[in-house]
């Protein structure tokens, strides 16, 4: 039976949330190599949504009479930038300036540019309020309510691991610490929103951007739902949206081969729990934003340190992309934004080495590139599709505002390292536009695959100038047939290779 496809039904909405994306590190957004990352995806409209820090340690400071001053001059020319290009920005307000710390050398090893951070708590809150209502007014008067109203801004990174206060895992804190962590940080987060309410009540304020530590996330639901406020005194805060991250693979496990595991699934289950725990307090209904999410941990390591990186590289992440877009977009309650994590690309230093990133070190894209271009093809509207499909393949059918319609189907081997199938796979769709050009996009081992161009040619280190052409034929979304033309209905087939994806696109001419 031929999987069937109505194109004229009625759908249900899922505007595109999986577009976005964490840029890290932020201030490579002054770098010229950042701003060709950012220039690209403007240039394709790819990306929606950049998820950047704040900085404040780059910021502040103290006159001679111990007054605060403020410089925002750095975060401009980064911000500048990315507003240019017409990128919308979640705002993560970190990390501590040294200058308002209660433990001012409880300092990071060293970051980009030789950089470190304070993951201290502030001497006096007060003063991280004024902070948050300064960085508000700036924000507001540089770029104009209407656009910063359109930003979300969350209350620190991940302060349940060693970036708030202790520089460890909540795992690894005595019961005292662990204690002194959940109720510190809480008091962060009420005089941060304070503070950006003071400045603009319309803007949409959140966290706690959880790395990992469900205990530590419920608590902070726990004091947002029926907590005394640190700052109003009274019962609860506010809480426009809880945001969290989501790893197939956590740090622990990235090391350790019995337990290392990067599949969707584990990913849509940390979420399904999130939202568990969101649901017992009362959040239930509150859009959540994964402002992380990754296949694995720790972009910094490559395959030199860790060879199960190689994934990185490969067609595997493009069919997990759009296997995790699918069992996503099937929840009741979908996230409102999904940013695939990309700290990693300072580490960039050979082509194809295996860290977090969408190009390699001469700008080649990856398959896994390819995929977050590919999947802003697909329409805000899910579409109703008949027959089961075999194991590992799947189907996203969707139509676009202007009656475009877009079938992505994959083939992903959940197991990495499992042997999967090559699935043929016979489907008709009717209801499609009277007239319309078709066109076939395709990620595999072969199509739209620098890696596979790269590993034939012998995996050069310094590849002459035609091995670059061949490899960069490939370093693109490339289409599996030519254009062709048709009306109303298509019968056809797709043959799916492991860890694949095709992309029909049936436009109205």
């Amino acid at each position: 039976m031929a999987f069937a496809i109505h194109a004229g039904a009625a759908g249900k909405v899922r505007r595109n949330f999986w577009n976005n994306v964490h840029f890290h590190p932020t201030d490579a957004v002054e770098d010229l190599w950042g701003q060709e990352i950012l220039n690209r995806w403007a240039a394709d409209g790819t990306a929606q949504y950049l998820r950047l820090y704040t900085m404040f340690e780059d910021m502040v400071s103290r006159d001679d009479d111990g007054t605060l001053v403020f410089d925002f001059s750095d975060q401009d020319r980064r911000l500048d930038f990315a507003v240019s290009k017409g990128f919308k920005l979640l705002l993560c307000f970190n990390f501590m300036p040294v200058a308002m710390a209660a433990d001012p050398v409880n300092l990071s090893g060293k970051r980009y540019k030789d950089k470190h951070f304070c993951r201290s708590k502030p001497a006096d809150y007060e003063e991280w309020r004024l902070l948050c209502r300064k960085q508000t007014e700036h924000l507001v008067g540089r770029y104009g309510l209407e656009t910063v109203s359109q930003w979300l801004f969350h209350c620190w990174n991940e302060p349940d691991l060693g970036f708030w206060m202790f520089p460890k895992f909540f795992f690894e804190c005595t019961p005292e610490e662990k204690e002194e962590k959940i109720v510190e940080y809480c008091k962060l987060y009420d005089y941060f929103e304070a503070g950006v309410h003071e400045a603009a009540p319309e803007i949409r304020v959140g966290g706690p951007s959880c790395g990992h530590y469900k205990d530590f996330f419920e608590r902070v639901m726990e004091h947002a739902a029926s907590g005394k406020n640190f700052v109003t005194g009274k019962t609860g805060t506010r809480l426009d949206f809880v945001s969290m991250h989501c790893y197939s693979s956590i740090p622990q496990d990235v090391h350790d081969p019995l337990r290392y595991k990067v599949c969707p699934e584990s990913i849509v289950r940390q979420y399904q729990t999130y939202r568990a725990i969101m649901a017992r307090h009362g959040f239930a209904d509150t859009p959540a934003v994964i402002d992380e999410w990754a296949a694995a941990a720790e972009g910094y390591l490559g395959i030199e340190q860790n060879p199960r990186m190689r994934f990185r590289e490969t067609e595997y992440y493009a069919a997990f992309y759009f296997r995790l877009i699918d069992l996503m977009s099937r929840l009741e309650l979908p996230p409102e934004r999904m940013m695939i994590c990309l700290s990693g690309q300072d580490f960039n230093s050979r082509d194809f080495d295996g860290h977090r990133t969408f190009f390699t070190a001469r700008g080649w894209c990856k398959p896994i590139g390819n995929a977050f271009a590919l999947a802003a093809k697909l329409g805000e509207e899910r579409l109703p599709c008949e027959a089961e499909l075999p194991r590992d393949t799947g189907v996203i059918a969707t139509r676009r505002a202007d009656g475009t319609v877009v079938v992505a189907f994959y083939n992903h081997v959940s197991e990495f390292g499992r042997f999967g199938r090559t699935e043929a796979i016979p489907f008709e769709a009717d209801g499609l536009p009277e007239r319309y050009e078709l066109r076939r996009w395709r990620i595999d081992q072969v199509f739209s695959n620098a890696f596979t161009a790269w590993s034939r040619l012998g995996s050069p280190a310094q590849p002459t100038v035609w091995e670059r052409e061949q490899i960069s034929r490939h370093a693109r979304l490339e289409e599996a047939r030519d254009a062709a033309a048709g009306g109303g209905t298509f019968s056809g087939e797709v043959v799916l290779t492991p860890n694949s994806v095709e992309l029909f696109e049936f436009k109205p001419v």
